[in-house]
């Protein structure tokens, strides 16, 4: 193994916020990309569920990158109504999220996956947070669109920008909201004995 990736922490992830998370961690982190269809199977329980996609992330990973570096990957899901929700593919479809999701309480799921090279496995978590949204009416939620904060994001909001003003309580972790556990994922970094 490459002394240079001991102690880089290598996030298999285009999310700026999943960086951002790992930095205030303290941790040398590093962007692995990669494109990836996410299927959402309405079968499997959601926890599980954000896993699994987690784990067929860190699968690709690996394909593309070898097996010397510590890897990190995560996927975030939201529940309503035991049907899962992923990222919206356009304005259409991040509406019809958030009018379901408006004036109710649903569940963000984050499964992370982490790899280490000198075990030469992954293991995996996930985290679950409820979230209540505020009512929110036809302008409040076209203004919203209007900020383009649903694109890439889970449930078409984003908890750390404009989306916040709509949320009235949390019940488990803010950063899971946000992408990623951080107290999950360091109890795992602990676990597998990566050096922070």
């Amino acid at each position: 193994m490459s002394m240079n990736y001991r102690n880089i922490l290598y996030l298999g992830s285009s999310s700026p916020r999943r960086y951002e998370l790992l930095t205030r961690m303290g941790i040398p982190c590093e962007v692995l990309t990669f494109e990836m269809e996410e299927f959402l199977d309405q079968e499997l329980p959601p926890g599980k569920l954000s896993t699994a996609l987690s784990e067929q992330k860190m699968q690709t990973c690996l394909h593309l990158y070898g097996d010397s570096r510590w890897i990190v990957t995560a996927d975030t899901l939201i529940s309503l109504d035991e049907h899962k929700l992923g990222k919206p593919s356009d304005r259409r479809e991040a509406a019809e999220m958030l009018y379901r999701m408006q004036g109710r309480t649903h569940q963000v799921y984050t499964g992370v996956t982490l790899y280490s090279p000198m075990e030469k496995a992954f293991i995996s978590r996930w985290d679950c947070t409820d979230v209540s949204f505020s009512p929110m009416n036809d302008q409040e939620i076209q203004k919203y669109l209007e900020t383009e904060e649903w694109k890439g994001a889970a449930g078409a909001y984003r908890i750390q920008e404009k989306g916040g003003m709509f949320i009235t309580c949390l019940k488990g972790t803010y950063f899971n909201v946000m992408g990623l556990p951080i107290n999950l994922l360091y109890g795992m970094l602990k676990q597998l004995k990566f050096s922070i």
